[in-house]
């Protein structure tokens, strides 16, 4: 049996795939795309890696369409608070709209990396969706520092404590 042809490295808490000679991949079947089939983490008997015939963008969206959801939504489904959280700031619009004494103007382009989901009572483990809150990163800021959320009980036994 030949060895893995690819090598992990750990690169901040992140495994990080050496660019090695993963032989002939295959190119996303969606029409227009040019990126490679998604890397499966898989190899057959004979040592070959296997891919899918989609790039993990659209491999992403077709799992998403199937479930009739948003991307955001599918990569959180099964997160322990993250699968509440919504695609835009709820200081700018929704029940809370203006909660934090200002509506909130900042533009969602990548919903993934500019919302938090924010435990409104500043416990981490709460995660009850009554208790979750979809807030961008300026307004989460914001919050956690009006509301001294870095103070409250919890934080100290999980090893956050300030």
């Amino acid at each position: 049996m030949k060895q893995p042809l690819h090598r992990a490295k750990i690169f901040f808490g992140y495994i990080m795939h050496e660019k090695l000679k993963l032989g002939r991949r295959p190119r996303c079947c969606v029409e227009g795309c040019t990126k490679h089939g998604q890397f499966m983490g898989n190899y057959t008997k004979d040592g070959t890696p296997l891919f899918r015939k989609y790039c993990a963008k659209h491999h992403r969206q077709r799992q998403a369409e199937k479930k009739g959801l948003s991307v955001t939504q599918w990569v959180n489904a099964w997160h322990p608070y993250k699968k509440y959280r919504k695609d835009y700031c709820e200081n700018a619009k929704g029940q809370y709209a203006g909660w934090l004494h200002f509506v909130c103007t900042t533009k969602i382009v990548m919903p993934h990396l500019q919302l938090d989901t924010d435990h409104i009572d500043g416990n981490p483990t709460n995660n009850d969706p009554d208790n979750l809150m979809t807030l961008c990163k300026c307004c989460h800021a914001i919050k956690t520092n009006l509301f001294s959320d870095y103070k409250t009980k919890g934080r100290k036994r999980l090893g956050i404590a300030y």
